[in-house]
């Protein structure tokens, strides 16, 4: 059993398109939420030749990805604009719509690569691309050097890249997990 899903901004999906993994994903989760304002002011702006990818991910048939429109369903809407409000006051729009929808729709994990941003999302559980790797790794969905291999190439894509190896990688997110008390969703089953 995979973990049921997650709320995603723009940044993570954009780094994996960019090197044609975003089947990682579908390693890790059921469903991936996707907000309507990520979607369209993020996504759409920012993933430039890597939009088509991401897009053809969202609607092939069983897709995993999900768009959700919160002003379409006004359930959702009324969970997440307070959270939504609250947290625009020190992040950017898109975490603090991953905010509300994961508020709103009781999906504990956020996934970003926009990991400064991070700390005014305490009450979620934050994964960037470097965690998803390392527990693909830890629950033998990938091996290490294919997760070594796909860090390598999307951090040879990135404005700033990491001088992390992905090993130092793998081992800071199982440490932050443990500073964070998040072992229980260490507990994974097929």
């Amino acid at each position: 059993m995979r973990y049921s899903g997650a709320i995603s901004d723009a940044d993570i999906l954009i780094n994996l398109a960019s090197v044609e993994r975003l089947d990682i994903l579908e390693l890790l989760f059921r469903e991936i939420i996707i907000p309507q304002f990520v979607y369209d002011n993020e996504i759409k702006k920012n993933a430039g030749k890597y939009y088509g990818v991401i897009n053809k991910a969202i609607y092939q048939e069983r897709s995993i990805f999900k768009v959700v429109d919160r002003m379409k369903d006004n359930f959702i809407n009324i969970l997440a604009r307070d959270i939504i409000e609250d947290k625009k006051k020190v992040i950017g729009p898109g975490e603090s719509e991953c905010a509300g929808y994961a508020q709103a729709l009781r999906i504990p994990i956020i996934i970003s690569d926009n990991y400064t941003e991070f700390k005014w999302l305490d009450e979620f559980i934050t994964l960037t691309h470097n965690n998803i790797l390392a527990l693909c790794v830890y629950f033998g969905e990938i091996t290490k050097s294919e997760a070594a291999e796909i860090f390598n190439n999307i951090n040879d894509n990135l404005s700033r890249p990491s001088r992390d190896s992905f090993e130092d990688q793998y081992r800071k997110t199982f440490v932050r997990f443990e500073k964070k008390g998040w072992e229980k969703y260490l507990v994974y089953r097929k």
